[in-house]
């Protein structure tokens, strides 16, 4: 039984690596539509418990793209359902009213209803190019990674970066993500605010002691280093754990 268990182990995880080389959309769901002109590589959005082809640029409601034969899909399959991709490679329906797309190049909803357009200012955003595309219309790969995207060349403000925090919260699969960053802002801020402080505090009482007894002068100020390097050791690591939290 252990052996059968290891073989299909072995055989998700040859099958994951065969569907990410191959480019195969990996996550996708069944959803319902009424709309009957809906087809392949349509953006959709989901709003007021109804689910239709994306219609505004950047739109924050964004879902996925309308997929074929995805690896693995949720929900229930009926006549009217179509699998929604919402993670992986699959081909989009794009324009280039918005510019040539070139790959890399991160696609946001248009205008179009269900037609895509190279993203060129901060919102939200379907995924990125994985080809070049300069014609009015048609379909290019695209790996889909729903995201806000932040291209705002303006100085960074308090008030902008708490506003950019909720616009990325409201997108599911975005909340991991900014509570780690959040976290790990807040895991740096305090870990420097209290090395700050403690700095300042062994310092004071360092020179108060050498005032009050001056023959113990060398002492007090071996002690003081000694502290001074706990500290910013300390500080250190805390830092150091922020980094780790956001890269790993």
């Amino acid at each position: 039984m252990g052996k059968f268990f290891s073989l299909l182990i072995a055989l998700g995880i040859f099958s994951s690596q065969i569907a990410f080389s191959q480019g195969v959309p990996i996550i996708a769901q069944y959803f319902e539509i009424k709309d009957p002109e809906i087809k392949k590589g349509d953006i959709v959005s989901f709003k007021n418990k109804e689910i239709f082809r994306s219609n505004n640029p950047y739109d924050e409601n964004i879902i996925g793209i309308i997929g074929e034969n995805p690896i693995l899909v949720f929900g229930k399959e009926t006549e009217r359902s179509v699998p929604v991709v919402s993670y992986g490679k699959t081909l989009v329906r794009v324009t280039n009213q918005n510019g040539e797309i070139k790959k890399g190049d991160f696609i946001t909803s248009s205008s179009k209803p269900g037609v895509g357009q190279k993203a060129t200012e901060s919102g939200f955003v379907v995924g990125r190019a994985l080809a070049d595309f300069n014609e009015e219309e048609g379909l290019i790969p695209v790996f889909v990674s729903i995201q806000y995207l932040n291209l705002s060349s303006k100085r960074p403000t308090f008030g902008g970066i708490i506003q950019e925090i909720l616009s990325a919260l409201k997108v599911p699969e975005n909340v991991p993500e900014v509570l780690r960053y959040t976290f790990a802002i807040f895991l740096a801020g305090m870990s420097f605010l209290f090395g700050f402080l403690f700095f300042l505090r062994t310092l004071r009482e360092g020179i108060v002691g050498i005032s009050r007894n001056p023959l113990a002068k060398r002492s007090i100020q071996t002690a003081m280093i000694l502290n001074l390097i706990g500290i910013f050791v300390l500080t250190l690591a805390g830092i150091g754990l922020a980094l780790f939290v956001i890269l790993y």
